[in-house]
């Protein structure tokens, strides 16, 4: 099994490069099954369920979000309609937004599990090791693949290594810097951060400018979405089907023509 994932998609930008190139990747790669998370989908925080659905026309089969699941209210009313959407199963909320999905893929029933990390992040319910145990005496499945969201790259490795032989993938997110570090574990595929699908000129995805000017200067600012081209960060992971361990994984970075 081939699978892509696609790193957090930031506001236009990177729904437009996203959207535009879904396709074409999955058939230079020959991905079998889609993963995109779009936690910054709407306008750099959030999604909307009309994103998701862009999302996936384009060919997402699974979108998964982060830490900022809940930043538009519209999502929670519209949960229903969007059966692919993934919310971080120990985010505190009282919303219910499931915190995995089971996907047949010519099958082999993949599982898809969003949770948050611990450290230096909010509104954590339960810690994702704690989360991930209860999670995994509910799924039926060949395959799982975790999308690990969070700031500290040692909570993600110990993550990974502790949970290796009984999950496929540890894809880490959220800090839209994508790690050289791709590696297996055990027959679990790694990598610390896989980066962000947004505006390459721009900080994480954020106009430049305006960040420098509220983290410098300390003006109050809102939060403005950088234009321009998107840089493409994802992985594809392939998996042995018989087995369900991961066998191969490989970083994907698509910069704009003329960006070094």
């Amino acid at each position: 099994m081939k699978i892509l994932f696609l790193g957090d998609v930031v506001a236009k930008s990177g729904r437009e490069a996203v959207i535009r190139n879904i396709k074409p990747l999955k058939s230079e790669y020959g991905a079998d099954f889609v993963i995109v998370n779009g936690e910054n989908a709407a306008h750099g925080k959030g999604i909307t369920a009309t994103f998701y659905s862009r999302l996936v026309s384009a060919g997402a089969d699974v979108v998964t979000l982060g830490n900022h699941a809940y930043s538009k209210s519209e999502i929670i009313k519209s949960v229903d309609l969007c059966p692919s959407l993934v919310f971080p199963g120990n985010l505190r909320s009282s919303d219910g937004g499931r915190g995995y999905v089971i996907k047949d893929v010519y099958g082999v029933k993949i599982a898809v599990v969003s949770l948050i990390c611990e450290a230096f992040m909010c509104d954590v319910e339960n810690n994702p090791v704690k989360a991930m145990e209860q999670l995994l005496g509910k799924i039926r499945a060949d395959q799982i693949i975790v999308d690990l969201h969070g700031e500290s790259t040692a909570e993600k490795m110990i993550f990974a290594r502790y949970f290796a032989d009984r999950v496929s993938a540890v894809v880490g997110t959220h800090t839209h810097v994508q790690t050289a570090d791709e590696r297996i574990i055990s027959g679990c595929a790694f990598i610390t951060d896989v980066g962000m699908c947004g505006s390459y000129d721009s900080v994480l995805g954020r106009d430049a400018e305006e960040s420098v000017r509220r983290f410098v200067h300390k003006e109050q600012t809102r939060y403005t979405p950088a234009t321009g081209p998107a840089i493409l960060c994802g992985c594809l992971i392939e998996t042995d089907n018989r087995t369900g361990r991961a066998v191969r994984i490989e970083r994907i970075q698509r910069r704009p023509s003329g960006s070094y």
